[in-house]
């Protein structure tokens, strides 16, 4: 299968000791869902070439892109070079950081019960984090106001900061070691804090947390795109 190759902007290279033989194009444009991938990246210190979908302009409806991510959303990953050889693609953020994970062989337990671990917390995002702090900013900032919305999904959103603040003491990453569990969940605990600071009132472990993170060189540089 083709794919749109236009506009590409060339990444550093990667050092020796962390290159693979492998390309990888990311489409991605920078909302919470797209920093995740980016962050894994940098963390890795592979690399790659930014293809930036700009979904003010409906490109992630174009059919080139749409031969990539069916689902017209960001992110998206090509790699030319996949297992075999062959040309892999992949889309939706946690199983393109997952893709990421096991073929560097780093971020991700190989073993249980700390794999099932870090992969239910990626997937508490996809569930959780993702859909309802996006739900809650978004009705947040519309005019005229949907207060019975807006109430709805900040009840939601502070449960979940609650969950993640309890599950987190006395922890210092959210699945053991630092993994893609962390890089997951970071993009859009950083947009609340930004845009309703409120709802992190009292969730010291998750602020704590927080700080870990955005202390990290790849953090700053994935969420930075």
């Amino acid at each position: 299968m083709s794919y749109a190759r236009e506009g590409r902007t060339p990444i550093r290279e990667a050092p020796t000791q962390h290159r693979i033989h492998s390309m990888l194009d990311l489409y991605t444009w920078p909302t919470p869902n797209g920093k995740k991938v980016p962050i894994l990246l940098a963390e890795l210190d592979w690399a790659y070439e930014l293809h930036l979908v700009n979904l003010g302009r409906n490109e992630q409806n174009r059919r080139e892109y749409l031969a990539i991510n069916p689902n017209g959303k960001i992110p998206a990953l090509v790699d030319t070079e996949g297992t075999g050889g062959g040309l892999v693609m992949v889309f939706e953020s946690g199983a393109i950081l997952q893709y990421l994970a096991e073929k560097s062989g780093l971020f991700l337990p190989t073993q249980q019960p700390a794999r099932a671990e870090a992969l239910s917390w990626v997937f508490w995002q996809v569930g959780g984090p993702g859909p309802f702090f996006g739900q809650f900013l978004s009705f947040s900032r519309q005019v005229p106001r949907n207060d019975e919305a807006i109430e709805k999904f900040r009840a939601e959103s502070k449960r979940l900061v609650r969950v993640l603040d309890h599950h987190l003491g006395g922890r210092e990453w959210v699945a053991g070691a630092y993994s893609i569990a962390d890089m997951m969940n970071y993009p859009w605990f950083a947009a609340l804090l930004e845009h309703a600071p409120d709802t992190l009132d009292g969730a010291d472990a998750v602020q704590e947390w927080m700080g870990r993170m955005a202390e990290r060189p790849a953090v700053k540089k994935g969420m930075a795109i």
